[in-house]
């Protein structure tokens, strides 16, 4: 045996900077009724498959199946579709607990066999494991389904949760699919549901399909505000960038969603449909809540409205030039519902995109109009400015956060400012690429309002000029505040970028000599 080295040299080993925060996807959100989503939960679908495991799990004739089958066939001009989808549920009627057990081929004799099953659930405010369930005399599986109920039933303790409680076997689920045990609560509103392991006797809970892959178990819910709703789809996961309401709004509701998603500060996208008989007050509405996608849908089985969502979720900002313009896209499954310059004036001065139809030389050419957000000044109305801010404060934070995660302190001196700058000055590099930030140059100064306005914000008489020519300007500064008594510090930095803005319009002059 000989000494350790380590008892002269000793080298920890370890992978520096291994923290990494990710970046949200801005793929669309899909608010839903449809009780297979359980209250408080997201059920989000991703990778090449994904329209086929929303249709296995909802059903190809389900309104979400024929939503994401419009979302996920379009292929961008880029050639890139929407890497992914997500539903939250909005409890708009209360619901009890309910467990939806797998979908499978059920087998009568694998039931007839149990004289000893045994049960370990929770239903409401009690847990409870049930015993010495007897299923030898069941003539079906309908009567597997009443024996089982009858032994939840019986459990008096566990009050009303348990006594109403109702188990079904349904062999046609409306989803479609193979059949399904289904246990539902005896009290609708909030009411805790849920199954696990028993630890004696034939455990009916893998026999059900309720502790199988595949189940779903859903808490008692009572009804959810439009706000609480989307309180509760971020609280859940805020992977996604525009959401929308399957069941339809009232003006109420919508303004309601709207104020909510202002108050976000140009995090998501809002996507409404409207009518014609509702175009107008819904506008009127919103017309102050920032980030509001306004799109005349006047056909119930097909989704314009979900065309700015599409887009969206198509753009790979990882790639140069990948920023979209949202007007003249093509190639989408609906009716053109604008056709003349008279309804396009209209819908123009409500800020109601629609996909709208123009000809060339007898051929009619049909393209998403006019790509417009709802909102005050300070909010960016364009789609294109919209989506592209959204990525970049995203991208930004998480940069920051993975900076703060990774290192062992960022001092407040000026080694942290130099260190959040260079940490910034990545993403700043991939804005440029992508086209976020655009380097305007001499062809397209800023007017005198602007440049003193930059001038202003950045407390630099050089700012506008590096804005105009490098695409942005970018400073951090190291800030004391006194909290109980207390002086903490914190990065301040400030942005300022040229935008990327699109071209709707050309005017051009032929001029013969």
């Amino acid at each position: 045996m000989a000494i350790p080295q380590q008892e002269y040299v000793n080298i920890t080993s370890g992978e520096g900077a291994a923290q990494s925060v990710g970046v949200r996807q801005l793929i669309g959100r899909l608010m839903t009724d449809n009780v297979l989503v359980p209250p408080g939960t997201v059920k989000e679908f991703k990778g090449g498959a994904y329209l086929t495991q929303v249709g296995a799990y909802f059903g190809t004739s389900s309104a979400e199946y024929l939503r994401a089958q419009f979302y996920a066939s379009w292929i961008s001009k880029d050639i890139n579709a929407a890497p992914g989808i997500s539903f939250g549920r909005w409890v708009d009627t209360a619901q009890a607990g309910v467990i939806y057990g797998a979908q499978a081929a059920y087998l009568l004799a694998t039931f007839t066999a149990v004289t000893t099953g045994t049960l370990n659930l929770t239903i409401g405010s009690h847990t409870h494991t049930l015993t010495g369930i007897d299923l030898s005399a069941a003539g079906s599986l309908a009567a597997v389904a009443a024996d089982i109920q009858t032994a939840i039933r019986a459990y008096s303790t566990g009050s009303t949760d348990w006594t109403a409680a109702t188990v079904a076997y349904v062999a046609s689920p409306t989803q479609g699919g193979a059949p399904q045990f289904v246990l539902t609560g005896g009290v609708t509103g909030p009411e805790p549901m849920g199954i696990a392991a028993a630890g004696s006797g034939v455990d009916l809970g893998p026999l059900l399909g309720w502790l199988n892959a595949g189940a779903i178990v859903g808490q008692g819910s009572a009804v959810e505000t439009i706000t609480d709703t989307l309180d509760t789809t971020q609280d859940v996961s805020n992977n996604f960038g525009s959401f929308l309401f399957i069941p339809a709004l009232n003006q109420s509701q919508v303004t309601e969603a709207a104020l909510w998603n202002n108050s976000q500060n140009v995090l998501y996208m809002f996507m409404v449909g409207v009518t014609a008989a509702n175009a107008s007050a819904i506008s009127a509405a919103v017309a102050n809540y920032g980030g509001v996608a306004l799109t005349l849908s006047p056909l119930a089985n097909e989704y314009p409205e979900m065309i700015p969502m599409t887009v969206l979720a198509a753009t790979d900002y990882t790639q140069p030039n990948s920023v979209q313009n949202y007007m003249f896209q093509t190639a989408f499954p609906v009716t053109p519902s604008v056709t003349n310059a008279t309804d396009k004036a209209t819908y123009d001065d409500l800020d109601v995109n629609y996909y709208g139809q123009t000809q060339s030389a007898g051929q009619f050419i049909s393209f998403y109009q006019t790509g417009v957000l709802t909102g005050p000044v300070s909010s960016p109305s364009d789609m294109n400015t919209y989506a592209n801010e959204q990525w970049l404060k995203d991208a930004m934070a998480a940069a920051l956060l993975t900076l703060l995660l990774s290192l062992a302190e960022v001092s407040a001196n000026a080694q942290g400012v130099s260190q959040i700058l260079a940490v910034m000055q990545g993403v700043i590099n991939l804005a440029l690429s992508n086209g976020t930030i655009t380097i305007r140059g001499a062809a397209n100064p800023f007017d005198a309002t602007e440049q003193l306005f930059i001038q202003q914000i950045t407390n630099s008489n050089t700012a506008a000029a590096k804005v105009q020519n490098s695409g942005y300007w970018v400073d951090c500064v190291i800030v004391p505040e006194v909290v109980d008594d207390v002086t903490k510090y914190f990065a301040e930095y400030t942005l300022v970028y040229a935008q990327d803005n699109i071209i709707r319009f050309i005017q051009g002059r032929d001029v013969l000599v």
